[in-house]
């Protein structure tokens, strides 16, 4: 596939990358299928997919989600979704979040993905 959803720098840890993850199916046909690509338009729906993707990577690595350093969420509505998104964050990962950093664009990969996110694992 034409997408890498992560990648392990070996070193006297290992550090993962994830990059790209929305509520897309991880694994998926291209060229793309519009039906394939259809996601949820509630937030926390979608926050919840995007965090699963994120999960099938740092668990293939051979890390786990408390491993997850930092994250970068990318948002198209931002004032809108932070609180929503924010509460998901708290499901997957307590009260030891890692840092984080909140960016604005104006569009994702599909029309109706609200929110991307990247991450950095140390293990």
């Amino acid at each position: 596939m034409p997408f890498v959803p992560g990648i392990v720098v070996e070193g006297d840890r290992r550090t993962l990358y994830v990059a790209g993850a929305t509520a897309l199916p991880l694994y998926h046909k291209h060229p793309h299928d519009p039906k394939e690509l259809e996601i949820p338009s509630d937030i926390k729906e979608q926050t919840r997919r995007v965090l699963e993707n994120i999960r099938m990577v740092v668990e293939a690595a051979g890390a786990k989600m408390e491993n997850i350093v930092t994250i970068k969420k990318y948002l198209t509505r931002m004032q809108e979704d932070q609180d929503a998104i924010a509460e998901v964050l708290v499901e997957y990962f307590g009260e030891n979040l890692p840092t984080s950093t909140t960016i604005e664009v104006k569009s994702l990969v599909v029309k109706d993905a609200r929110l991307e996110i990247d991450a950095i694992a140390v293990f």
